[in-house]
């Protein structure tokens, strides 16, 4: 006996006609009993949700990579830094341990009116690479706009003058740089040169307590 003779039936899913359970096609219709368009389309949404989510999940980064980039972005973008902080630059650190304001040793006086600003500053690179340093990498900028190269010859009378060489990775040196400038000058800025060379603008500027 068949399942219609055993009244199994179901609904047409388009003229609503009651036909056998196991029927593919409509004997009324003469449609087929495949799935319903509503149900086809919200299978096809569901299944377009999950991969958005998934694709969604494997692009955007996390929070803590978010976070990373805001900071180097921000690190990127300051170049102000005071005294009393540490600058890291392109994975050199740099930090002004001392500045004093002299008139000079024996041989070296500074002109009328100038007197010798002598900064002890400690760099460390924590880079991968080698890196060369120079005291002719800054400059002294004052109040007036002026920007003023290093005195060398005031630092010839001193052992511990910051020179020239190359850094190992680890690698620290603590040396002075030594500028002529106009006495109580409040508003002074040392400013770092990647390229002393080339460059136009400074890296960064230190202002000077």
């Amino acid at each position: 006996m068949s399942k219609k003779e055993n009244g199994v039936t179901k609904k047409c899913k388009h003229c609503q006609s009651e036909i056998n359970v196991d029927a593919k096609i409509c004997p009324n219709c003469r449609k087929k009993q495949g799935m319903a368009l509503w149900l086809k389309i919200a299978i096809v949404i569901v299944v377009l949700a999950v991969l958005g989510s998934i694709l969604g999940s494997s692009e955007e980064p996390s929070s803590s990579e978010t976070q990373e980039k805001n900071d180097n972005k921000i690190d990127e973008e300051k170049k102000t830094f005071n005294q009393n902080e540490t600058v890291e630059y392109k994975g050199i650190k740099y930090t002004i341990l001392k500045v004093e304001k002299t008139n000079g040793k024996t041989y070296n006086k500074p002109k009328d009116g100038y007197e010798f600003i002598e900064v002890t500053i400690k760099i460390e690179n924590t880079s991968d690479d080698k890196y060369s340093y120079s005291s002719y990498d800054w400059k002294m900028e004052n109040s007036q706009g002026q920007e003023l190269d290093g005195s060398p010859l005031y630092l010839i009378e001193y052992d511990d003058d910051l020179g020239s060489a190359e850094l190992k990775t680890g690698g620290v040196v603590t040396g002075k740089l030594g500028f002529e400038q106009p006495k109580a000058e409040n508003g002074l800025y040392l400013n770092y040169y990647e390229n002393f060379v080339w460059d136009d603008d400074f890296s960064f500027q230190i202002k000077i307590d």
